[in-house]
Parts: C-alpha cells; sequence; structure tokens
C-alpha cells in the first residue's frame, strides 16, 4: 500500500470519526434543547397551577364573605319587619308608646347581629373610623371589591325617632314607619350589592377553573407518542392512561363543586 493510499485511509477514518462526533454533538445539543424546554415547559405550568389554586382561594373566601353577609341581612331584614308590623299595629292601642321597649329588643338584636357578622375577625357590615371599609378580592388578574353598609346605623336612626318622639302623634308615628321603611330598602340594597359581588367571584371561577382544565388537556398530551401508545398496551401504560382519566374527572368534579354554588 502506498503512502496516499494510507493517507486517504486515515482521512477517511478521520472524517468518520468526525461526522461520528458532530452527530453526537448535535444530538446531545437537541436532548438538552428538549430537555430545558421541558424544564421550562413544566416550571411554567407548576406556576399557573399555584395562580390558580390562589385564585380560586381567594375567589371562595370572597363567595364565603358574600353569603355570611347576606344571611346576616336577611335576619335584619326580619327583625325590621317585626317592627314595622309593631308600628301598624299599634294604631289600636291606647299608649302607642307602650311598643317602645318591644322595639328596642328588636334594634337590640338587629344591631348584635351587626357587630356579629365577621370574616376573620373583620366586621362586615359595620364601618369604623379608620377602618378598612371596603371589601377587596384580589386575583392575579383581576381586582374585586365593593364598599361595605354600617347597618348598625339604620338601628340608631330607627331607635331615635321611636324613642325620642311622641308616638301618640300622627306624624311622628307615620315618620317612625317612614325611617323604617327607608332602612328596608336600604338593607334590601346592601343585599343584593353581596349578590351581585357573590355572582362575580362565581363567574371568575368558573372561568379560571375552565382555564385549568384546558391547560391540563394540554399537557397531558402534548408529548405523548401516539403510534408507541397505540402499540404499548402493557398494564403500566393502561395505569398510565387510567390517571389521566382520574385527574381529568377531578377537574370535573372541582367544576361542578363551583356550579352548585351557583
Amino acid at each position: 500500500m502506498d503512502i496516499n493510499a494510507i493517507n486517504n485511509s486515515a482521512i477517511s477514518g478521520l472524517n468518520s470519526n468526525s461526522s461520528l462526533q458532530l452527530n453526537k454533538t448535535q444530538a446531545n445539543k437537541i436532548d438538552n434543547f428538549q430537555s430545558e424546554s421541558l424544564n421550562l415547559s413544566i416550571s411554567n405550568y407548576n406556576i399557573q397551577r399555584s395562580e390558580f389554586s390562589q385564585n380560586i382561594q381567594s375567589l371562595n373566601e370572597g363567595i364565603a364573605i358574600s353569603n355570611i353577609s347576606m344571611n346576616s341581612i336577611e335576619k335584619q331584614q326580619n327583625y325590621l319587619n317585626t317592627i314595622q308590623e309593631k308600628l301598624q299595629n299599634s294604631e289600636n292601642l291606647e299608649n302607642k308608646n307602650d311598643i317602645r321597649k318591644s322595639i328596642n329588643e328588636n334594634l337590640v338584636a338587629f344591631n348584635q347581629l351587626a357587630y356579629d357578622t365577621k370574616y376573620k375577625n373583620e366586621n362586615l357590615l359595620v364601618t369604623q373610623k379608620e377602618a378598612n371599609n371596603s371589601i377587596t378580592i384580589d386575583t392575579n388578574s383581576q381586582t374585586f371589591s365593593m364598599e361595605k353598609t354600617n347597618t348598625a346605623e339604620f338601628a340608631n336612626t330607627i331607635f331615635d325617632v321611636v324613642n325620642n318622639k311622641d308616638l301618640n302623634i300622627d306624624t311622628n308615628l307615620e315618620n317612625a314607619k317612614n325611617v323604617v321603611s327607608s332602612s328596608m330598602e336600604k338593607l334590601e340594597n346592601t343585599f343584593n350589592q353581596f349578590d351581585n359581588f357573590s355572582n362575580q367571584l362565581k363567574n371568575s371561577a368558573k372561568e379560571d377553573i375552565s382555564k385549568q382544565f384546558e391547560l391540563y388537556n394540554e399537557k397531558s398530551t402534548e408529548n405523548i407518542n401516539f403510534g408507541k401508545e397505540a402499540n404499548d398496551f402493557s398494564k403500566t401504560n393502561i395505569n398510565a392512561n387510567v390517571g389521566y382519566l382520574a385527574a381529568a374527572q377531578a377537574n370535573i368534579v372541582q367544576e361542578q363543586s363551583v356550579r352548585l354554588l351557583s
């Protein structure tokens, strides 16, 4: 074998080794890139899932606040209805001022309910100086807020017109009835504000759950090799797919739970 043949053989082998090394390097780069992309994708997914969990927790707190407030307001409405009935029925009494004691008992119960209605030690139906007099629910994309109503003030106003005016005078009795009617309207408006606030939060929760369900479906299918899945019909594969189904059903149940709130 001459020197040229040896050189050509060596060069050919060198080129072959270089080509193999280059292919390995490129393959490693691709693997690293895919691994980094997958890790980034998983990281982003976990961040979105964490945000979703925090959003749902905040929205659920707002819904709980609304429900607690509306339940108390319904009881307060019953007290005002009772007071109004007593004022109307007093027309048959010789001394209409005799109903004051009974009305005051209702007002004390009304007022106590206003101060007892709290969430995490925060007053919901009473406002105070130098205090946060609004209810705010924050998510990563939206802020929901409503102003509090000082329902205790309604009791104070009614107490004044019932106890500091002679109810035997027709105009005073009529004024007391009007004040109670006005308080009932304001209380109804407060109830509706909480109801609307709750509905906004429920709708936002439904949207977040829907987005999370879509995100889960994307993550559970984007890296599946469907050709391999069709051939790999093993026990392990079946169990994995059962896991996908269970997780999907869990998301559906969660969505149905929010639907029940509405």
